[in-house]
């Protein structure tokens, strides 16, 4: 019976044994205490479409072409404002399209001369009169914007967007008065248009770059803040005709430089 026995246990030790090493691989192989796959911020397979709102200041830069510079003294642009809304869809693992429309407003000042409608003198070169242009424009933006570097635990990011844009001026009032008493000789709308039209005489299109930096809220990949600075170069000159007669005949560019902030939501 004893030599029975023995041979029971080394039987039953045997047994546990073998179970106990073809079961060790499969336990160790889905312990739920073993960290999963990570996987980053802007992993494709999760990121979506972001809405923004943006606004910011406009800082002109103009210069007169041509031989419109033999009538023009004193040219010079104000500063403005802009507000945009905008949406990035994501195309590539750090890069998206940028669609959108913002609205603009600025202002230009300068002396020249000034024909009234219906007559026409011998101009003898005098800039006595001084114009005001304050004018709206519409851009509808189509960008791709990139990230420069990786992004940090706090989700902070530099990034870059170049494209093109439509500009459309879409309103414009000038006014004309006498540089020496200030007496108003002409008040009206709509007198600057594009040298190269784009659908409509007042459409054309601009050149933009831009430089910016975006921090993202962690855990919400769609909340945030951003503010860049961007350049855009205007891709053909405008034209500005004093009275819509022809009184002057002044072509000029008009390129800016925009500072903005803007919420992601």
């Amino acid at each position: 019976m004893p030599v029975k026995k023995f041979f029971s246990l080394i039987t039953l030790f045997i047994t546990l044994a073998t179970v106990g090493f073809c079961q060790a691989p499969f336990l160790y192989l889905f312990h739920p205490d073993l960290p999963g796959t990570p996987r980053g911020f802007e992993d494709p397979t999760t990121r979506v479409a972001k809405t923004s709102i943006d606004a910011g200041l406009v800082i002109p830069a103009t210069s007169v072409k041509g031989t419109s510079v033999n009538y023009v003294k004193g040219f010079s642009a104000g500063l403005g404002y802009t507000f945009g809304v905008m949406e990035e869809i994501p195309i590539q693992r750090h890069a998206y399209l940028v669609v959108g429309v913002e609205l603009l407003q600025s202002s230009l000042s300068f002396n020249s001369y000034y024909f009234a409608p219906g007559y026409s003198f011998l101009y003898d070169g005098s800039e006595i009169y001084n114009h005001s242009v304050t004018f709206d424009e519409i851009h509808v933006p189509i960008l791709y914007k990139f990230r420069l570097g990786p992004v940090d635990r706090k989700l902070r990011s530099i990034y870059m967007t170049m494209g093109a844009k439509f500009r459309y001026i879409s309103y414009t009032n000038s006014t004309i008065k006498s540089d020496s008493s200030g007496y108003l000789v002409w008040e009206g709308q709509k007198d600057i248009t594009t040298l190269s039209h784009i659908f409509s005489p007042f459409g054309s299109a601009i050149f933009e770059i831009s430089l910016g930096y975006q921090k993202n809220k962690p855990k919400r990949k769609r909340k945030g803040w951003y503010m860049n600075l961007e350049y855009n170069y205007g891709l053909t000159s405008l034209v500005y005709t004093g009275n819509n007669n022809g009184s002057n005949d002044i072509t000029f560019k008009l390129n800016t430089i925009v500072f903005k902030i803007g919420k992601l939501f």
